[in-house]
Formats: C-alpha cells, sequence, structure tokens
C-alpha cells in the first residue's frame, strides 16, 4: 500500500512539474494559418491561395485588434479568461451537466486556451484526448502571457467560410480591419466560432443574427457594455460583403505559383507581381467580345500576352477568352500551350541573314521549288497562290512570302537558325535540326506565345534579350520582403540588325502587296508587326511591338479543331490592333518612333534590281544599308542607262524616318 501511495504520488509530482515544461514554441508559429496572398503591381488582390489549413488567415498582432471584438470573444466563449488557469472546472460542471439532462453534447466547456490546443493539434474528441488538450492548455498558461494566448486564439479560430481569425473573417464579412470592426459587428464575428456552418450568415443570417444578439446580452450582464450601447449594437444594421472568392487573373496566379515549389510556397504571406490589373480586365473584355464575334468562323479561344520591352515585365497575361468555359477548354493556358508558330519565326531567320551580309535590298527569287525530305515531297506555296519572282528581301519579309524565306534558310543554315531561336528562349524547340528542316522558318515546329513574344521584346530592345519578369516582391510570414530586379541581360542581335528587321516589319507600303492598304495591321503610330498562320487554319498569330510594349496575340481552338479560313491578318489581327490602340491611349503623348542605332547608312536604289539607283530607273527608293553593306554598282538591269543625277528620279514613299 505504501509502495502504490509512493508511486502515486511520485506521479502525481511528475504531472505537476510537467505543466511547467515550456510549450513549443514552434507550434504556435502563424505559418500554418497565414494564407498567400498575390496582388497585382498596384497592391489589387488577384487570388489568395489556401493556407495548410484550407483556409484564409492573415496574423495580426494583439495591438491591431480592437477592445470590441476582444470583449465580445470572451462573452461568448469565456467570460473567466482572466480568472482561471487553463482549466473552468465551473464551466466544465456545467457542461456536464446541461449534456447529461440533454442526453448528447450540447456544451463543451472549453476555455480559450484549450481551443487554442484543439485548433493546433486537432486531437480526436474523446475523453482521453480531452485530459491530453487539458494538460496542454495549462502548460500554455504557463508558458504565455493572456494577451498572448488571446492573440492565439483570435489568429487561429475559424470563422465560417475558410476564413481563420478574426482578420480574415472581418475582411471577407465585412471589408475592413478588424480595428475598424463596430461593436454590432464585433458580437457578430464573435458568435460565429460556436460554429461555424451552423451560423453560416450567407446560409442562415437570421441564425447568426440571434446569436449575436445573445453575445451582445452577455456583455451586457457581464457589465463590458452600457445598456445604451447594448440598445444601439441591437438596432445597428449588418451590412454583410457579397460572398465573393478572389480569382483574377487566373492564368497568370497559376504561372506563378508554378514557378515557387510548394515547400517555399507555404513560408510565403504575399507576392506582389508585375501584372497590371486594371489593364488586364480591359485586355479581357476585348478577348472575350472578340471571340464571340468570330463564332461563325468556328473560333472558339484566344490567347493574349502584353510585356513591357524596358523592364521584362508582364502587364497582362490571359490565357482564354474564359477560364470557366469547360466546353471550350477554357483553363488551358494558351499563353503556354504548345502550337504551331506559321511564318511568325521568319523575322529571326532574316536576322541571321544580315548578319551574313544580305541586306533589304538583296534579290530573292520568289518562284516554284520542290523540297524534298525523308518522308515527304512538297511545294511550298504562298497565302495568295501565287509566286511573285525577284522579290527584294525587305518585300520578302513584309509580304512574309515563304519561297524566299525557305531559300534564305538554306544559305544560313537550319542549324544556325535553330541556335539562335535557343539563345532567344524557345525552349520548346528540342529536336535536331533535321527533324524540323528547311520547314522550321515557316513553322513546323511547335512553340508558345511566352515564347514569341518574348523573342519579339529582343528587336524591340535593339537584340537584347531579357527572361520575363513576373514578380516584383515576395514577403515570408516573418514579413521580410525579398524584391526582384531585372533578370541578366544578353544581347542576340546587333543594334543595326534588330533596328532593319523591326523597320521592315513596320513598313506599311512594304506590306501592301499582300495584306492591301488598309489592313488591320496599320496603325496611326510606329508599330512593327508579324502575322502567322500554321498550316490547316489550326492556329494563327499576330506578334507586335512599339518601345514601349510588345503584344503576343494567339487565335484558334484548343482541340485542334481548324478555324474556317481564318488568317493571322484577319484572326489575330484585329484583336492586336484592338490590344494596341488601348496600350497608345493609355500612354498618349509618348513618341512611338524607335531610336535609330549608329552605323546604318541610307542609298537610293532601284526598286527593281536593288542596286543604286540609275536615270534610266523607274523610280527610287532609299534603302537602309548597315555600313559596308550598301550596294557599290549602279544599276544596269533597267533600259537606257544614263549617267545623269539620279537625284532626280521619282521617289516612293520613304518607309522610315531619316536617318541621323
Amino acid at each position: 500500500m505504501r509502495i502504490f501511495s509512493a508511486s502515486l504520488g511520485f506521479i502525481l509530482i511528475l504531472l505537476g512539474v510537467s505543466l511547467y515544461i515550456p510549450f513549443p514554441r514552434k507550434v504556435l508559429e502563424p505559418a500554418s494559418i497565414v494564407s498567400l496572398r498575390i496582388l497585382d503591381r498596384n497592391g489589387y488582390l488577384l487570388r489568395e491561395v489556401l493556407s495548410d489549413e484550407e483556409g484564409r488567415g492573415r496574423w495580426i498582432s494583439f495591438q491591431e485588434i480592437s477592445k470590441n471584438i476582444i470583449s465580445a470573444t470572451l462573452a461568448a466563449e469565456d467570460s473567466r479568461f482572466y480568472e482561471h488557469s487553463g482549466i473552468d472546472i465551473r464551466a466544465i460542471s456545467r457542461a456536464i451537466i446541461q449534456n447529461i439532462r440533454a442526453r448528447r453534447v450540447i456544451s463543451g466547456g472549453s476555455t480559450l486556451s484549450q481551443q487554442v490546443i484543439k485548433n493546433i493539434y486537432h486531437f480526436p474528441r474523446n475523453w482521453f484526448w480531452k485530459i491530453v488538450e487539458i494538460w496542454y492548455a495549462v502548460r500554455l498558461e504557463t508558458s504565455l502571457s493572456k494577451d498572448e494566448i488571446i492573440t492565439q486564439y483570435l489568429n487561429r479560430i475559424p470563422y465560417g467560410n475558410q476564413t481563420f481569425g478574426v482578420n480574415a473573417a472581418s475582411r471577407f464579412y465585412f471589408d475592413k480591419p478588424p480595428s475598424h470592426l463596430s461593436l454590432a459587428e464585433a458580437a457578430f464575428l464573435a458568435g460565429l466560432p460556436r460554429g461555424p456552418s451552423i451560423y453560416n450568415p450567407y446560409r442562415h443570417f437570421l441564425r447568426a443574427q440571434k446569436r449575436q444578439r445573445e453575445v451582445l446580452q452577455r456583455m451586457l450582464n457581464k457589465g463590458m457594455i452600457t445598456q445604451e450601447e447594448y440598445k444601439r449594437a441591437f438596432k445597428e444594421p449588418l451590412n454583410l460583403v457579397a460572398p465573393e472568392i478572389a480569382f483574377r487573373a487566373p492564368h497568370f496566379c497559376d504561372f506563378v505559383l508554378s514557378k515557387i515549389p510548394s515547400k517555399k510556397r507555404q513560408n510565403i504571406s504575399l507576392i506582389r507581381t508585375t501584372l497590371d490589373f486594371q489593364l488586364q480586365k480591359d485586355v479581357e473584355a476585348i478577348l472575350k467580345n472578340y471571340v464571340k464575334s468570330l463564332k461563325k468562323w468556328d473560333v472558339t479561344n484566344a490567347a493574349a500576352l502584353i510585356m513591357d520591352n524596358k523592364r521584362g515585365e508582364v502587364l497582362s497575361f490571359v490565357g482564354s477568352a474564359d477560364f470557366f468555359n469547360s466546353s471550350h477548354s477554357g483553363q488551358v493556358d494558351g499563353v503556354v500551350s504548345l502550337r504551331q508558330p506559321g511564318s511568325a519565326l521568319k523575322p529571326f531567320t532574316y536576322a541571321l541573314a544580315l548578319e551574313q551580309r544580305m541586306t533589304p535590298a538583296t534579290l530573292i527569287a520568289d518562284v516554284e521549288i520542290h523540297i524534298q525530305t525523308k518522308e515527304i515531297d512538297y511545294v511550298p506555296r504562298n497565302y495568295d497562290g501565287k509566286f511573285h519572282g525577284l522579290v527584294r528581301l525587305r518585300e520578302a519579309l513584309a509580304c512574309s512570302y515563304n519561297v524566299p524565306a525557305i531559300k534564305v534558310l538554306e544559305k544560313i543554315g537550319v542549324e544556325s537558325l535553330l541556335h539562335r531561336l535557343k539563345e532567344l528562349g524557345f525552349k520548346s524547340l528540342n529536336k535536331r535540326a533535321d527533324y524540323y528542316g528547311l520547314g522550321l522558318t515557316l513553322g513546323d515546329g511547335e512553340v508558345t506565345l511566352l515564347e514569341l513574344t518574348r523573342a519579339y521584346s529582343t528587336l524591340a530592345r535593339g537584340g537584347v534579350f531579357k527572361k520575363e519578369r513576373t514578380l516584383l516582391e515576395i514577403k515570408d510570414n516573418q514579413k521580410r520582403t525579398k524584391t526582384f530586379s531585372e533578370y541578366h541581360s544578353i544581347r542576340v542581335f546587333s543594334p543595326q540588325v534588330s533596328y532593319i528587321i523591326t523597320n521592315i516589319l513596320a513598313d506599311r507600303d512594304a506590306r501592301i502587296p499582300a495584306f492591301g492598304e488598309n489592313s488591320c495591321l496599320s496603325l496611326p503610330f510606329s508599330c512593327a508587326v508579324k502575322t502567322g498562320t500554321s498550316g490547316n487554319f489550326r492556329d494563327n498569330w499576330t506578334i507586335g511591338y512599339t518601345p514601349y510594349y510588345t503584344v503576343g496575340v494567339w487565335v484558334g481552338n484548343f482541340d485542334g479543331k481548324p478555324m474556317r479560313n481564318v488568317s493571322g491578318v484577319s484572326g489575330a489581327g484585329p484583336l492586336f490592333r484592338d490590344i494596341m490602340l488601348l496600350l497608345e491611349k493609355r500612354d498618349k503623348g509618348r513618341n512611338f518612333n524607335f531610336t535609330i542605332p549608329e552605323g546604318l547608312t541610307e542609298v537610293y536604289i532601284c526598286p527593281q534590281s536593288g542596286m543604286l539607283v540609275s536615270s534610266s530607273c523607274p523610280g527610287k527608293i532609299k534603302e537602309i544599308f548597315i555600313k559596308g553593306t550598301e550596294p557599290k554598282e549602279v544599276c544596269n538591269l533597267c533600259p537606257r542607262t544614263l549617267t545623269t543625277n539620279p537625284g532626280t528620279l521619282r521617289e516612293t514613299k520613304t518607309p522610315h524616318p531619316p536617318l541621323k
């Protein structure tokens, strides 16, 4: 008996001592209940990603919590909080009696300290674990102050609708911080944790309001508020915010999150991105309405991307016409999906040609040719079904003729083009050069809209490649901030080559033979633009840029169904034009002329031969050349060559501002 008594005494001593074991601080950290908020560049909320507890939570300090919410919470859940040491014997006894009388559990008698433990450990609901919960609660009381415990409670407790903590609940239900809650609003929130689903105000408002008035009555009975305060709060209308789950710019948010490993994501509370949500909304509306207008042409989807050229920042990222349209695979992201680019890769073929001393005046034969491969023998044709004889490189690119592009690629080599495209960030082109063959310049590979837009922005920057930038700053759960600078720049093309390609793509006159005088590509400001259409009209593109922005547009169907004779200029072109006009309107007054680099020269050439103009030529064109590549011989192909002053000849429209 003595041994038993001694053993029992020893156990009780150990148990008593164990109550003073410091509570593990790590489990009290806010990481598990803080949700991750994704913002646009101006702080506008795009999405709130659920925390580990699958809810929204924003940790706040004791000083940020209003006295109203603290008083209302104590009245609702634990009126003797400042008197007990973790367990309230009176409350537990009362709960036992009530449960016996009701023959079911209607009251728990848990203190705030016990509820903190419950929300940290989620113990099973039985008597054994209830004792463990009490043991932890007493340890919590010996480790933290009362203010610290109520801070833990008000940051962890669920308030329904996937909100954890009073801060998230206050903003979700009333769109205001908890420090601004009125007495009526504080009592309303304080009543919700007793049964978040039972008192869900969006389903059972009257039930939730009745619970609020019970809390107010308790506050009055405990002397926490006066009779006058009670009456005012009782009558005050509750203006709940309509339930809205922030799910803006969905494809962009998914793209951002995909770049952050899930383990790192758990420690992040805020991501501020480069996206401009006001611009995003405008582009989404334009794109959605435009796709509706193309319904009769069997077009169901589109995607658009806008990049700031100076910093490489993504300003707008629209992956589909309607993310929530499951019938047309709206959740597929058209910005990063692999599609055939058609002619959109031709500018890079010609850029390499300029590096090998070809010029905008170089003549290329646009005639019927046969291309033989291991698998097929085919004849490349132009969009208009015609061949145009000898054409200058400027006209060949501006009009997007296919045969000249193939002839140029034959000269520079498929391997060279593929290597340069990889330098431009086309990771999707991961096959060998012989896999693509000469069809690479016509779009036989598969690329993404992001890769194309990023590559064209390289031309807009004068040949300098920058990886796209989507993040401005990240804050972790300890409110430490990491800012993101621009990515390292790499020169891929010279400023001179880039400018000449830009000048050709912005030349309205040069593209007239293929696109007509008043095509949708003709804008009231300088804009370099290129279209692309894949075989069988499955994809069409328009990519272009000003000195400030690069815009990429794709139009098609995610299921691969062909459109009905919709080309880049008739499909994606008008959409591109509308987006560019929107950007120009936002930046009214800016100079849209491209900067002309040093190392270029202008000479008059014969439009038919590309040689220096003579008096017998039917006209003259002022053309741009990299110094040292300009023609040296006077045209001898036109009849009746004379040695008179070529300056007296008729001049066609100058396709670019004069070089200075």
